[in-house]
């Protein structure tokens, strides 16, 4: 018979399971999204290098805080800022690989939770 502290802790059980894939996800999508980047920016795809110093320190995590998960890419040169923004965006690279791996990560993120 199931008693009311057993349901709680069968909840609470799968939903740390399910935030550990999300977070496992998360790792891959961010590996992918860096591994996307540098491919495309070894053939100066987004900007022009010059010393290689923004290609090369550009960086992708994931991260888990409380109930949120997810990852990013982002740059370490204080410039970075400027090779997205100006020029109308015409050098931005970190949101076009992040809107390359939304759809990819999203649909992987329904296999997850058995959506169609």
């Amino acid at each position: 018979m199931a008693t009311a502290h057993n349901v709680g802790r069968n909840i609470a059980s799968i939903y740390e399971r399910r935030r550990v894939q999300v977070y496992a996800l998360c790792l891959l999508y961010s590996a992918k999204a860096l591994q996307s980047f540098q491919v495309r920016q070894m053939n100066n795809e987004f900007w022009q290098n010059r010393t290689g110093i923004a290609k090369d320190t550009v960086f992708s995590k994931a991260f888990k805080d409380g109930d949120v998960v997810g990852f990013f890419l982002a740059h370490t040169q204080q410039y970075g800022i400027s090779l997205e923004l100006e020029n109308d965006r015409r050098n931005e690279a970190i949101r076009p690989v992040i809107n390359e791996m939304l759809p990819l990560f999203q649909a992987d993120l329904k296999k997850l939770y058995g959506a169609s």
